[in-house]
C-alpha cells in the first residue's frame, strides 16, 4: 500500500512537470535586430500565464533562404520562420512544397490593413503574420550638413552640389556597401521611383514603354556618375564596414532603410541621424519614397511545437506586439493601431511612407514575379558590373530587356513576342 501510495506521488509529480514546463518555439530570421523583441514577447506571454520560451535564432541575411529551406525540406527546422513577402517565387515555391502552413483560421488579422494583407496571401490563404513596413531613402548626419550650412537637397542637381561641397571638406558623401549586391539593387530602386516617377514605372509594368526607353539607360548613367562621391574601395565594403563609417560620421549619407537606425545608435547613440527622399531631376517633379511590407513570419509544415507556436502568431498579430516591435527596432511596424515611439527620424520615414510611389519595380513588384527577377537576376549582379565599369548603362538596360522579355507578358506584347 506504501509503494502503491509513493508510486501515485510520483506519478503526479511527473504529471505535473509535463504540465508546467516550459514550452520551447524555435524562430528563425534573418535580422539580427529583432532578438530583443522576442525576448520581449516571450515575457509578455508569461505574464498572460503562457509559459513559452521563444529560441530566436538570426542568420546571415545572404544565407538565410537556403538554409531554411534545405532544414525543412530534409524534415527539420524552426516552428516559426521569417518569410519574405508575396508575390515571391521562393516563398510561393515553399507553400507548394506543404513546407508553409496557411494561417486561415487560426490568426485573427483584424488589425492589419488589406494592402498588408496582399504580402502574404497566396490562392486567397494568408501564409504569415506581418511585421513591418519598410522605408528607404537617403540618410545622412545632421552634424555634418549643419557644420557644412547644408540643406536637404530637392533636385538631383542640388544633391550632386552637397556632394561636392562635402567631398571639398574632407568627408565621403556617401557611404556605400558595393559588396552586397542587394544593397545596390536597393539604391537603383529608390532613385528609380523619384528620377523615374511613377508614371513612368507604370508605362513599363503596362508595356507603353520598356528598359531601353531613354529615361531608364539615363538613370544608369547618373548612378554611375554618383560612384565618384563613394568612399575608396566601396566594391569591397558590406553593410557592416557601413554601419560602423556612418555611425562615427566617417561619411555624410547613406543609400538604406529605417532599419539602420537601431545599429547606428547602439554603435554611436550620440548619433543624430536626418532622412530625405531622392530628389527628382527637376524642382517641379514630386519626391517618392520606397515603401515595401518587409516580412512575416510564418508557421512550418515541421513544427514540433504547433500549439504554442501558434499562440506566438496570435500574439504577433496584435497592436501590443507592434508597439513592442517599433520600440525595439524603430521600424513602422505592420500591425494597425500599435504605439510607435515618438522619435524624430522615425516621424520622418513614416511621414515619408504617405508618400510612397505606387508604382515600384524591386521588393514587392511584378518585376520580381517570374523568372529571370528584374531583382535578383538583373539589377543585383547588374550593379556590380555597372560600379566596376564591366558593362554600360545602355548594356545594362539591355540585359533588364533580354531578361524580362522571356517571360513578362507586357513586354513581350510589346515587343511582337506573343
Amino acid at each position: 500500500m506504501f509503494k502503491r501510495s509513493i508510486m501515485f506521488a510520483v506519478i503526479l509529480l511527473v504529471i505535473s512537470i509535463l504540465t508546467f514546463a516550459s514550452t520551447t518555439v524555435e524562430l528563425w530570421s534573418w535580422r539580427t535586430q529583432d532578438a530583443e523583441v522576442w525576448e520581449k514577447v516571450e515575457k509578455r506571454l508569461k505574464e498572460e500565464g503562457k509559459d513559452i520560451e521563444i529560441d530566436f535564432r538570426a542568420f546571415m541575411p545572404t544565407e538565410y533562404d537556403a538554409k531554411v529551406q534545405l532544414a525543412l525540406q530534409g524534415g527539420k527546422g524552426p516552428d516559426l520562420m521569417y518569410t519574405r513577402r508575396l508575390p515571391s517565387s521562393s516563398v510561393e515555391g515553399m507553400i507548394n512544397a506543404e513546407l508553409l502552413k496557411s494561417l486561415n483560421g487560426l490568426v485573427d488579422f483584424k488589425d492589419f490593413n488589406d494592402s498588408i494583407l496582399k504580402s502574404v496571401t497566396y490562392e486567397g490563404k494568408k501564409y504569415g503574420v506581418p511585421f513591418a513596413v519598410q522605408v528607404v531613402g537617403i540618410f545622412y548626419n545632421e552634424e555634418i550638413f549643419n557644420s557644412l550650412g547644408i540643406k536637404e537637397p530637392k533636385t538631383w542637381d542640388e544633391l550632386l552640389q552637397i556632394s561636392e561641397k562635402i567631398k571639398s571638406s574632407g568627408i565621403d558623401p556617401f557611404f556605400v556597401p558595393g559588396k552586397e549586391a542587394w544593397a545596390l539593387t536597393m539604391q537603383h530602386a529608390m532613385c528609380g521611383v523619384s528620377v523615374l516617377g511613377p508614371d513612368f514605372i507604370k508605362a513599363l509594368e503596362n508595356g507603353e514603354t520598356d528598359f531601353l526607353d531613354p529615361k531608364w539607360v539615363d538613370l544608369n548613367t547618373r548612378l554611375l556618375e554618383l560612384k565618384k562621391y563613394y568612399q575608396n574601395g566601396f566594391v569591397g565594403n558590406d553593410t557592416n564596414d557601413m554601419n560602423a563609417a556612418f555611425a562615427f560620421g566617417q561619411a555624410a549619407m547613406t543609400f538604406y532603410g529605417i532599419w539602420g537606425v537601431q545599429m547606428w545608435r547602439e554603435l554611436n547613440p550620440d548619433l543624430k541621424v536626418g532622412y530625405f527622399m531622392v530628389p527628382p531631376l527637376t524642382a517641379s517633379e514630386e519626391s517618392y519614397s520606397y515603401v515595401y511590407m518587409d516580412g512575416a513570419i510564418g508557421l512550418t509544415s515541421n513544427a514540433d511545437q504547433r500549439d504554442a507556436a501558434i499562440e506566438v502568431l496570435k500574439f504577433a498579430a496584435t497592436p501590443e506586439f507592434g508597439s513592442i516591435f517599433s520600440g525595439v527596432t524603430l521600424n513602422i511596424p505592420a500591425v494597425s493601431n500599435a504605439v510607435m515611439p515618438d522619435d524624430p527620424i522615425l516621424n520622418e520615414a513614416n511621414e515619408a511612407a504617405g508618400h510612397a510611389s505606387p508604382y515600384i519595380y524591386w521588393v514587392g513588384s511584378v518585376f520580381t514575379t517570374g523568372s529571370p527577377s528584374l531583382y535578383g537576376d538583373v539589377l543585383s549582379p547588374g550593379m556590380q558590373e555597372l560600379n566596376a565599369e564591366k558593362i554600360t548603362p545602355l548594356e545594362f538596360a539591355q540585359k533588364a530587356q533580354n531578361a524580362l522579355s522571356q517571360w513578362f507578358v507586357p513586354l513581350r506584347k510589346r515587343l511582337g513576342l506573343e
